[in-house]
């Protein structure tokens, strides 16, 4: 074989090996935080003052963990008042293991959330609630085990 051969040989492996990276990249699940990021970034201010909302309560919402749920405790003056809100497990890893729950507390203040519901691994919890005409906002990391 001479070293003309060699060189179109080495271009046509050269070739396949691009083109098996542009396929594998293709096919790649590409997570972003969320798909409309704009107009998540607009609303952020509301985030700000939910935190400094939160901020002010007695104590923070608390999250723990038993052998099958993962429980939310609100502080006393949440309690026994009605709630509207969400709780978001957000999955940094995969976003299609993120978890969504409407805000259903009970007279205790406690929510909890069975833990066959998430996998294992490390979640950062959204709770975003409303209480009395006042937005609330409060993230917490959690490892679910």
């Amino acid at each position: 074989m001479n070293w003309g051969h060699k060189i179109i040989i080495v271009f046509v492996l050269f070739a396949a090996g691009i083109l098996t990276l542009v396929t594998k990249s293709m096919r790649t699940h590409i997570d972003m935080v969320t798909t409309n990021y704009y107009a998540e970034e607009l609303k952020y201010q509301q985030v700000i003052d939910g935190r400094r909302a939160a901020q002010s309560l007695s104590t923070p919402v608390s999250i723990n963990q038993s052998d099958n749920a993962v429980g939310i405790l609100f502080p006393a003056e949440m309690q026994g008042i009605p709630l509207k809100g969400n709780v978001l497990f957000y999955r940094a890893s995969d976003s299609r293991q993120d978890v969504s729950l409407p805000l259903q507390p009970d007279e205790s203040g406690l929510i909890l959330v069975n833990k066959k519901r998430l996998q294992k691994g490390s979640y950062r919890v959204q709770l975003q609630w409303e209480a009395k005409g006042k937005s609330y906002y409060q993230e917490s990391f959690v490892t679910v085990n």
